[in-house]
């Protein structure tokens, strides 16, 4: 049984920042440095001629009249950690609004994004406006939390990606605090609007979750409230404990799959995971101080589970075998890891009951996409996926699109995971709905 929680319906602590923001001034704004550079080297129109794209719809667009403007907010809220702790954490809500104080404005739709993994800190939404705002050209009310371990948070608390249950409780906060502000600038949804649902990447199963918990928990004020449509969650829908079961069996995984992965350790209890300690998981040099971060030093592990990637890439990349970073008695003798080794068991029963999406009938549209060239996750996992949630095809709610592989863009090193991924994240920002996105992928049967 997942531990019990409620939703509240008031969750907003603080707000960090206002900004008003001209179309020239959003598009100016978008996009943290290092996000621009890395997508400098997957883009062929490079950043500067595809912020003008976007500039030039903008200014097309027939939202911005003269009384409408950008608005953006950073906030804190209160919520609840993976191990149950309660927490404040940080998101950020941006819509149009007209200028002149005291008339109020209806947005035509909320949007929901749950955020891929980040490489670095300044890609969460409290830091930086990244690219989902864009939305708000389709008078959408973007809300977008950080979530666990990133915003306020980075450095102090664990990365939460291991619990899709915990990532949709801590949206569903964000979401009313974020209302909680629109209504205080005099914004709400439209009477005949609607939400829709995003994710990718690290963010794609929390993003059914949240689905799955809207159909069959969620309060109906909350309901009432959202009037959630549809749902796109791309480039992840693998259940989480099938994919590490996956990746433990796959040795040329070692870089992109299970040392991520290794990171979801400490943010659940020992009892959570079946009375071990996260220490437990993981050689003892994991456990070791090596690093000095604020003036302090802290372990390989707790590097991985509490800060951005850079830290540790030169480590990673070096790791040839699962030997290097599992304890050693979770491997067999000819150095394949143990799936009958109890640790495995009990993390891969804990990673099951917090990341279950497969006993769920879709009561509104919901759109899975997967490229057949991701080989992080093999797109017949998420096609399963995809046949479960439709029962074999039968629930006309569900859909499968596939991804092209996109290998034609220059990568800059990457996986083909990233690349798609990223760039199915400047497409999601583009469209209006999910379903929109057969516009660019392919329905699969």
């Amino acid at each position: 049984m997942i531990e019990p929680w409620k939703l509240s319906k008031q969750s907003l602590v603080s707000i960090l920042t206002e900004k008003h923001y001209a179309p020239s001034e959003f598009i100016d704004a978008l996009g943290a440095p290092s996000f621009t550079a890395l997508l400098r080297n997957i883009t062929p129109i490079g950043v500067p001629a595809f912020k003008a794209l976007l500039g030039t719809k903008v200014h097309r667009h027939m939202l911005f009249k003269r009384s409408l403007e950008i608005q953006s907010y950073t906030f804190t809220y209160r919520s609840q950690t993976v191990d149950g702790r309660d927490a404040v954490l940080s998101g950020r809500v941006t819509f149009l609004n007209n200028k002149t104080k005291g008339v109020p404005h209806q947005a035509k739709t909320l949007s929901l994004h749950f955020h891929q993994a980040f490489f670095h800190p300044e890609w969460a939404p409290s830091q930086n406006l990244m690219f989902m705002p864009l939305k708000v050209l389709w008078d959408s009310a973007v809300i977008e939390p950080d979530l666990q371990k990133w915003g306020i948070n980075h450095g102090i608390e664990p990365d939460g990606g291991g619990s899709a249950v915990h990532m949709a409780r801590q949206m569903a906060d964000c979401v009313v605090a974020a209302l909680e502000i629109m209504k205080q600038h005099g914004v709400t949804l439209d009477p005949d609007g609607y939400t829709t649902n995003w994710g990718s990447s690290q963010g794609a199963l929390p993003t059914l979750y949240f689905a799955k918990w809207y159909d069959t928990e969620a309060p109906q004020w909350f309901k009432d409230t959202l009037r959630l449509r549809s749902t796109f969650s791309a480039e992840g829908d693998v259940p989480l404990n099938e994919l590490t079961r996956y990746t433990y069996q796959h040795q040329e995984l070692v870089y992109e799959g299970h040392v991520l992965l290794t990171a979801y350790f400490k943010a659940f209890t020992d009892e959570q995971k079946g009375g071990y300690r996260a220490e437990e998981f993981v050689p003892r040099w994991f456990n070791e101080p090596r690093y000095e971060v604020d003036g302090r030093k802290i372990t390989f592990l707790d590097a991985l589970s509490h800060y951005y990637p850079q830290i540790t890439e030169s480590v990673i990349k070096a790791m040839k075998s699962y030997a290097e970073m599992v304890a050693p008695d979770m491997m067999n003798e000819d150095g394949t890891v143990n799936l009958n080794c109890p640790k495995i068991r009990a993390w891969l029963a804990c990673l099951k009951k917090y990341n279950n999406v497969e006993d769920w009938t879709p009561a509104h549209e919901v759109y899975i996409a997967h490229s057949p060239a991701d080989d992080m996750m093999p797109f017949e996992m998420v096609y399963d996926l995809y046949l479960t949630l439709s029962n074999e095809g039968q629930n006309p709610n569900v859909h499968m699109l596939s991804v092209p592989s996109m290998r034609i863009l220059p990568h800059g090193g990457l996986n083909p995971h990233f690349i798609v991924a990223f760039m199915g994240q400047i497409i999601m920002a583009l469209v209006e709905n999910p379903e929109d996105m057969r516009t660019f992928y392919k329905s699969v049967k």
